[in-house]
């Protein structure tokens, strides 16, 4: 797959990360957007399953032959069915204009899914309203809430790790996001301290950069905050297998000796 292939938006990102009244030209778009299917989270029902995807056109009522109704069925379970309303713009764009549920909350059930046991109830709710803010094109106003979680993350490893490290409050709580990135890298997950910019660029979002400009680097930068929460998420679960494995073995042990 060449450099060009890997732009083009999925019909995954088109569906469930695109927000309302964002065009995009058919040509960004990776295959027919309007058949085939897509996998994706089924967030009425709780689990990951793939859409079938159907579309007719809306030529009922004079004016409206431009927009197309979209059915997106869930295979594994019939019932479930997510609803779109799509326009064709001038200049081979496209745009949601109507979906249902709404993107926010398709996005807060998958998030919970897969966060609510990692984050703390104010980072969730911190994650929820980022997604929510870009889900209404709101786009310095979602970094505020990725920036906080960034933050927090940082704050909670120096908490747990302080004593071990040695350090001061005074001293770390002075230092710059990037100096405080460096003073934890052996503790804070490997992910986050290659991505220490991921901050400035939150920074610069609710400072400096555009709401067009924020809107366009959402998607990449709430990934670089799902990978480093992943790659918790891979620690935490190594770290419990570890104590189980030690627990059976010290197990095995006291049984052997005790018929020796």
């Amino acid at each position: 797959m060449d450099e060009e292939e890997e732009k083009k938006i999925s019909k995954h990102e088109f569906y469930f990360e695109i927000a309302l009244y964002e065009p995009v030209t058919k040509a960004e778009i990776q295959g027919n957007i309007y058949s085939g299917t897509v996998n994706a989270y089924n967030s009425l029902d709780g689990f990951d399953t793939t859409y079938e995807i159907s579309a007719s056109t809306v030529n009922d009522y004079h004016g409206w032959e431009s927009f197309r109704r979209v059915a997106l069925s869930c295979k594994r379970d019939g019932p479930t069915i997510l609803r779109f309303f799509i326009v064709d713009l001038e200049g081979g764009r496209i745009m949601k204009v109507g979906q249902f549920p709404s993107l926010a909350d398709i996005q807060f059930a998958e998030i919970g899914k897969r966060y609510d046991k990692l984050l703390s109830e104010e980072d969730l709710r911190n994650y929820k309203k980022a997604i929510g803010l870009r889900a209404h094109g709101v786009g310095a106003g979602s970094f505020v809430y990725l920036r906080r979680i960034f933050e927090n993350l940082i704050i909670e490893t120096y908490k747990a790790n302080k004593s071990a490290l040695g350090l001061d409050d005074v001293i770390f709580l002075r230092k710059r996001m990037e100096e405080k990135v460096d003073a934890l890298k052996t503790v804070l997950p490997s992910q986050l301290v290659q991505m220490k910019s991921v901050y400035g660029i939150l920074s610069k979002g609710v400072h400096e950069l555009t709401e067009e400009e924020c809107l366009e680097y959402f998607s990449p930068i709430r990934l670089s905050i799902e990978l480093i929460l992943d790659q918790k998420i891979e620690i935490k679960q190594k770290s419990e297998k570890d104590a189980q494995v030690k627990k059976e073995l010290d197990k095995i042990n006291q049984t052997i000796k005790s018929k020796t």
